[in-house]
């Protein structure tokens, strides 16, 4: 038989119970893009991605999804940059025209998918913390396909660093490869010396992140 007085719960520590729950949130509240979200509370979303010509502010990439008959457009430097800002405009506006089961708009804040929106808002949040130091630091001087591309990114990339990522051949006839890291993009360059290697790179960064237009 069973004992008629209740048995002592173990007590749990107050530490132990807030790593509980934080290894339950880790698993349920994850920074999501806006790509990834809009995947999953629209299924069956698909881009249009094409090349636009440089602009000033350095995008390369427009990218164009389609939601309740509805287009919207993002731009970015890459093509993935370009997705992101076209599917947080469709985000914004699945969020502002949200309907219930018997298609009636409703602004009802209890019905909105709200672990979708925190993934959402975690993911927003992390990318703000490096966002000034993605800034360019000064204004753009006059002509920049004048100057040397190590230089302007010395001066308006102060975060970008170069790494040696290859080395091929024999003396004399040596190539080297580096690449430029600029945030989240890279450019790789190659040259008869480190030098130039890093200088190919530079191009490559100042072209696309800074929009420098270079001649042929």
């Amino acid at each position: 038989k069973k004992p008629f007085w209740p048995r002592n719960r173990v007590k749990i520590a107050k530490k132990e119970k807030n790593r509980r729950r934080n290894v339950m949130l880790s698993h349920t509240l994850k920074p999501k893009n806006a790509v990834m979200i809009l995947n999953e509370l629209v299924k069956g979303t698909s881009y249009v991605v094409e090349e636009i010509p440089i602009k000033f502010d350095g995008n390369s990439f427009k990218a164009t999804v389609s939601y309740e008959e509805q287009d919207h457009v993002g731009f970015g430097r890459t093509k993935m940059h370009a997705k992101n800002s076209a599917a947080e405009k469709a985000l914004k506006h699945f969020v502002k025209t949200h309907k219930d089961e018997e298609g009636n708009e409703k602004m009802d804040l209890t019905e909105l998918p709200w672990q979708h929106v925190i993934s959402f808002a975690l993911f927003k949040l992390f990318c703000s913390w490096d966002e000034d130091e993605q800034k360019a630091s000064k204004k753009m001087p006059a002509n920049p396909e004048l100057i040397n591309p190590l230089m302007l990114v010395n001066q308006m990339l102060p975060q970008a660093h170069f790494e040696e990522i290859d080395k091929t051949g024999v003396p004399p006839n040596i190539v080297f490869s580096f690449r430029c890291i600029v945030g989240e993009d890279s450019f790789i360059g190659s040259g008869p010396n480190k030098k130039a290697a890093k200088r190919m790179a530079a191009y490559g960064a100042c072209h696309r992140v800074l929009g420098v237009i270079y001649p042929p």
